[in-house]
């Protein structure tokens, strides 16, 4: 399997490289399943226009991957024919999917697949028939299309105007027969007639049973961008039958939510946004339990300027009890929790829905040694970095109802109204103080009074600020700040990398809103230091020079190996 995996990731790498060259469902879409896990998309047409747009051809752009320091001009060479000679349209949009599925025998699989458009069917398969890999496969033909299995884990199928290259693998294991009261352990299965069914269905499918019929699907491409992303929740409906307890109304939480989402490349910034349909079933929890958004007044006065990390949320935490009622299990549940002496409502009711999480000062963790006059050595450590974790306080009576039972069992102590860490709590290094009003939780009891004093002024930018208001779940990752924080401990073949990234990269900002009435939307953006040139260059230039040191690095490793271990050295010896 893991030859075939590398297999897999080396079509999508040369396929990624291919791609920088060159209903509203695209007409692929009649060849993906409509119970597809997940699939991802580049358009290379777009990402060449840009590359282009910006002076960089796609020859350039192989020779500093292929040219530097003469390293490698036979992988150039065969990528130059795999471009020009295998009859793909490398100008088409690249489709990435996956599959998973379960039996009642606890069998599992995973197809990972690999498609594109062919310019001349017969060219393709002369080209394989070429390849040292395929020389000794034959092409076998059914009805509608040609196929070549490599091995019982892989194979690759064309017609006249498409090729799929599939990578599949099955789990067997064992389960409990419940009428012979023993377990059964399953014949392993036939993955090469497994996948070959998979791959066929692809092929003869009809559109009904495709992501062609799914409005979701087609509906991301009106958007013109540079990549795509759609998952669905309907993998998980076949692992549903698989479960001993049945739940009553858990395939309509489950059945037909979607999520489609798209990728583009703009001046100074990577954007994606996501956008998920939900059904019928899960709109009418979203829309009786709306949340609110997040409480920015709880990262206020975080006193540090050196933030690397916030993760905010904001949420009604009656829509818990909102799912347990829907799904009509709520009773169940509390029958099962009886014996902890609380209800569902005790846990969903104890926090009041907001909760805000603040990482700084992020470096490499260091000691140094000291001696004392006395002669007393001494350890002064420098901590990984500083973190505050503040939930404010739902319901004060379900919360100290449970925090008792903790305080019981010697997790925190508690004096008067107030909850600390007790021994098993501080043994992890944390710093815990809960009350009446919140939930607190910091790295250090200095972090702590510091920013509750209410004297200190966390340092955000005002147009993060901005992009975090209205939300009702943010993360925000200051990409520049935690690569110097790590940077001034690092040296070594990488260490220009990163100081490369460091000059390259901003900041990480994500966040979703409320629901709508019909839809959630997402954003994703990572924003670059260069505002004015488009992302894709400035990211084409910094991952290439990033690969040029990696394979510098191993090519450095293997000339230190020569020199210890000379050729004619055992093999046994050289590797170990």
């Amino acid at each position: 399997m893991q030859a075939n995996f590398r297999l897999f990731l080396g079509m999508v790498l040369v396929a990624g490289l291919l791609t920088a060259c060159g209903n509203h469902a695209p007409k692929e879409a009649k060849y993906i399943p409509k119970n597809v896990s997940a699939v991802l998309v580049l358009d290379p047409k777009s990402l060449h226009e840009k590359l282009e747009k910006s002076g960089i051809n796609m020859d350039t752009l192989i020779n500093r991957l292929f040219n530097r320091g003469g390293v490698d001009s036979a992988g150039r060479t065969k990528f130059y024919d795999v471009r020009d000679a295998a009859g793909i349209n490398w100008n088409d949009k690249i489709y990435f999917f996956s599959l998973q599925g379960s039996t009642e025998k606890q069998a599992s699989s995973t197809v990972l697949n690999l498609m594109g458009e062919l310019t001349d069917a017969k060219k393709f398969e002369a080209y394989l028939k070429k390849q040292p890999t395929f020389l000794n496969k034959s092409v076998q033909k059914e009805k509608t299309y040609s196929y070549i299995i490599i091995s019982n884990e892989s194979m690759v199928a064309w017609n006249e105007t498409n090729v799929i290259g599939s990578v599949y693998h099955s789990d067997v294991k064992p389960y409990y027969d419940t009428v012979a009261m023993k377990f059964i352990v399953p014949e392993k299965a036939n993955m090469e007639k497994e996948m070959k069914a998979e791959v066929d269905k692809y092929f003869t499918q009809k559109e009904s049973e495709s992501l062609a019929s799914i409005d979701a699907f087609g509906n991301m491409f009106k958007t013109n961008s540079d990549g795509y992303a759609f998952s669905s929740t309907n993998r998980y409906l076949s692992i549903l039958g698989t479960m001993p307890l049945q739940l009553p109304k858990l395939e309509e939480l489950v059945k037909d939510n979607y999520v489609a989402s798209t990728l583009s490349f703009e001046e100074g910034k990577v954007v994606a946004t996501a956008t998920t349909y939900t059904n019928p079933f899960v709109s009418s929890i979203l829309k009786k339990y709306a949340g609110p958004t997040v409480n920015l007044s709880l990262i206020e006065n975080y006193p540090s300027e050196n933030i690397n990390m916030i993760m905010m949320a904001s949420f009604n935490p009656e829509i818990f009890g909102g799912v347990l009622k829907q799904l009509e299990v709520e009773g169940l549940v509390n029958s099962f929790m009886e014996k902890t002496g609380f209800s569902s409502q005790d846990l969903y009711k104890t926090l009041k829905g907001d909760i805000a999480v603040v990482v700084s000062d992020l470096s490499l963790p260091t000691k140094d040694l000291k001696v004392k006059n006395d002669s007393t050595l001494i350890v002064d450590r420098k901590p990984l970095g500083k973190m505050v974790f503040n939930a404010p306080i739902g319901d004060p009576a379900a919360f100290a109802k449970i925090m008792n039972k903790a305080v019981e069992l010697g997790y925190f102590t508690k004096n008067g109204s107030v909850y600390s860490a007790g021994k098993l709590v501080s043994f992890l290094g944390m710093y815990v103080h809960a009350d009446d009003k919140n939930l607190i939780v910091a790295s250090d009891s200095l972090t702590y009074a510091q920013y509750i004093s209410n004297k200190t002024k966390a340092v955000i930018s005002n147009d993060a600020l901005n992009m975090f208001r209205g939300k009702s779940a943010i993360a925000y990752f200051d990409i520049a700040n935690t690569i110097k924080g790590f940077l001034n401990n690092q040296s070594g073949d990488y260490k220009n990398s990163l100081v490369t990234a460091k000059e390259t990269f901003k900041d990480m900002i994500i966040s979703t809103e409320n629901f709508d009435g019909s839809t959630l939307k997402g954003k994703f953006e990572i924003r670059l230091n260069n505002e004015k040139q488009n992302s894709l260059v400035t990211l084409t230039s910094l991952f290439t020079d990033i690969a040029v040191d990696m394979r510098m690095a191993s090519k450095k490793e293997t000339d230190q190996e020569e020199k210890m271990f000379p050729t004619g050295v055992p093999a046994i010896i050289r590797t170990n």
